[in-house]
């Protein structure tokens, strides 16, 4: 590799570790935000669960201890925040390096799928989803808490679509104003049960939750 190679990947994980400290800064205030919502949907799983982009360990709190739980995380550079909570929690984990669009995982093989924070940032979303569904047993739950696109027309959208690109660079590829919720809908889940409702923090208020059923 030439040097202006090692100086490029060198930069880029750097990046990656940048974008740990800034998810293990944020990903308090956000659980607090959504506790209500992580209480309701996350606490009652069971059996198998997965969790898509983990980062630092927000979600290990609200599941069941007897859950059996496998982290399916892309950044390398979570691990330490996250194996730290689950110490602090007395949960053994099993941590996976991988994307949403090619999980480790055979076909009907989990009870959950488990997203918060993730879906805005996934390049191939429909893929992924279509993923999602593929390692689910059938009647497996996947449950989700996302921000997402403000209103149509409002200015909240005008201001996540002008902050867009520079948003992504900050966000490791955050993309402020994607219309999840269509995306769910669309993914041939057999139901889907979603609200929408905000948080008091800026540009990314707008927020769904829900539970869709394989």
């Amino acid at each position: 590799m030439t040097g202006a190679g090692h100086r490029f990947w060198g930069r880029f994980a750097w990046y990656k570790r940048f974008h740990a400290r800034l998810i293990a800064a944020v990903s308090e205030r956000h659980s607090r935000e959504v506790e209500s919502w992580k209480r309701d949907l996350v606490s009652p799983l069971r059996g198998t669960v997965v969790e898509i982009g983990p980062g630092t360990g927000a979600n290990l709190s609200f599941l069941s201890p007897d859950v059996t739980w496998i982290g399916v995380e892309p950044n390398r550079h979570m691990e330490p925040y996250l194996m730290a909570e689950a110490l602090r929690l007395g949960r053994k984990v099993r941590l996976e390096v991988g994307v949403a669009e090619q999980l480790p995982f055979g076909d009907a093989s989990v009870d959950a799928v488990l997203a918060t924070l993730v879906l805005c940032t996934i390049r191939d979303v429909p893929r992924a989803l279509q993923e999602i569904r593929r390692v689910l047993r059938v009647g497996g739950r996947f449950v989700f808490i996302e921000h997402v696109a403000a209103p149509s027309g409002s200015w909240g959208r005008r201001v996540q679509r002008l902050i867009r690109r520079p948003w992504g660079v900050l966000g490791d590829g955050c993309h402020p104003d994607r219309e999840t919720w269509r995306a769910i809908e669309g993914a041939g889940f057999r139901s889907v049960e979603l609200t929408h409702f905000r948080i008091p923090v800026p540009i990314v208020g707008p927020h769904i939750a829900g539970v869709a059923i394989r």
